[in-house]
């Protein structure tokens, strides 16, 4: 990894720190292990105190009153309480936890490899270091399948990591209707989509996994036993 990336980080992370609102004071380095502080690559940009330092516990005081400590995901507890977390290393499994965290004021992402968290990329289209940021593009195309999706939120608990059964019948139906009128379903879209419109990222990989089942199906589903699937397929075009 190169040598300046812990202090490109940084540097967005006090950025982002003094635009928020309320303005954050605490700056978080999460990585996945405590032991990725002393034998990796960020040991080095970081230098021996700090890395020592942080492993231990302690705090540095940065610029304008905002201070840095370490963390991993186990130690980062249930809320982050506004603050910016810079994740070294980053990845996808580790970015989705964030999403689903309370009190994230920001997030600066460092994925070891190019790919390791082009999901989490396309999801919310961030500020790449050296790169022209594009317009922001929808995630998924179909606006039938937005609106089914949308009809699906409405009613499902989405503030757990776990979809209640009720819910994941009434998605399960949703889905058999659009792929019975010739929607292409894609999982992964509605995962992403899902955790954009809040969806904690747990029950956000439930429902994509409802809408892979339906679409492994062989067969057209048939509607039968769907309660006024016609009728709802209507207004989600409408």
């Amino acid at each position: 990894m190169d040598v300046t990336s812990w202090q490109l980080a940084a540097a967005y992370a006090k950025k982002i720190a003094g635009e928020t609102s309320p303005r954050a004071t605490d700056i978080v380095l999460l990585t996945h292990t405590k032991h990725q502080l002393d034998h990796t690559s960020l040991a080095g940009h970081l230098g021996s105190g700090a890395s020592k330092a942080l492993s231990k516990g302690m705090k540095f005081n940065l610029d304008d009153g905002i201070t840095l400590r370490h963390a991993t995901l186990r130690t980062l507890g249930y809320s982050a309480h506004n603050s910016v977390v810079v994740a070294f290393y980053a990845d996808e499994t580790m970015l989705e936890t964030l999403d689903g965290k309370p009190g994230v004021a920001g997030i600066v992402a460092v994925p070891e490899f190019d790919g390791d968290i082009d999901h989490w990329i396309k999801r919310w289209n961030p500020v790449i270091h050296g790169a022209r940021r594009e317009a922001t593009k929808p995630l998924i195309d179909d606006p039938v399948i937005v609106k089914a999706l949308e009809s699906v939120t409405a009613i499902s608990n989405t503030s757990y990591d776990v979809l209640h059964p009720r819910d994941k019948e009434h998605a399960d139906g949703v889905f058999r209707i659009l792929r019975a009128k010739g929607h292409m379903l894609d999982p992964d879209a509605i995962k992403s989509w899902a955790i954009r419109e809040g969806w904690k990222p747990g029950g956000a990989d439930e429902l994509s996994k409802v809408a892979a089942k339906v679409v492994k199906l062989k067969n057209k589903p048939s509607l039968g036993a769907l309660h006024d699937p016609h009728g709802r397929y209507e207004r989600w075009r409408s």
